[in-house]
């Protein structure tokens, strides 16, 4: 019961409904907390002024940046930095330049939403979002696609193959979709095609 006291008179009225509205608040929240721990994608989330709010494990494991420097709640500039000194950004020529490009991310962001792909030093590539977050904050994201560019990577030296192949044979090839569309052909078929008209 929560009692006040006005003038001599007491009141008293009860909050149940108040607890009950408390505890939901909190199993939602470690719920959410908890969702966010086992996520693969790094997680950031920071306020107006641009300083770490919360963050989740991916995000430390993507940025090689410890979880105490990141529980001291950073500057985005200054985890930047962190990670650039650790190779976890692409490496500028003009860094000075690059920050520039990160202010025009931060203003796309907070207007809406930015993505870019990252290559950085070690190989790994990064796709990194910034949306717009509640009261001017900023949401960034950190995906690690490193193996969907290599499959793809791959799939185009395959394909690259397999017409180098085709253009080796004297007999014309041509294959189609079953829409009729034309999906390959090799230069004998191209040639016939000239010959014919």
């Amino acid at each position: 019961y929560d009692v006040t006291l006005q003038s001599g008179i007491g009141h008293a009225s009860p909050i149940y409904d108040l607890i009950r509205s408390e505890a939901n608040l909190r199993d939602m929240l470690n719920a959410m907390a908890n969702t966010f721990a086992q996520l693969p994608t790094g997680l950031a989330v920071f306020d107006h002024s641009r300083h770490l709010q919360s963050f989740n494990p991916a995000l430390a494991d993507l940025t090689g940046l410890s979880p105490e420097f990141l529980s001291r709640r950073p500057s985005l500039i200054a985890m930047l930095d962190g990670m650039r000194d650790r190779s976890m950004v692409p490496e500028p020529k003009d860094w000075k330049g690059w920050r520039q490009q990160i202010a025009e991310m931060e203003r796309a962001a907070a207007s809406g939403q930015f993505e870019d792909t990252w290559a950085l030093p070690g190989g790994q590539t990064y796709r990194v979002s910034g949306r717009r977050h509640p009261d001017g904050g900023l949401a960034l994201m950190i995906d690690d696609i490193s193996s969907e560019i290599i499959r793809s990577r791959r799939y185009r030296a395959d394909m690259e193959l397999s017409q180098r192949v085709v253009d080796t044979l004297d007999e014309g090839i041509a294959v189609f979709a079953p829409t009729g569309q034309l999906v390959m052909s090799n230069t004998a078929y191209a040639l016939s095609l000239i010959h014919i008209s």
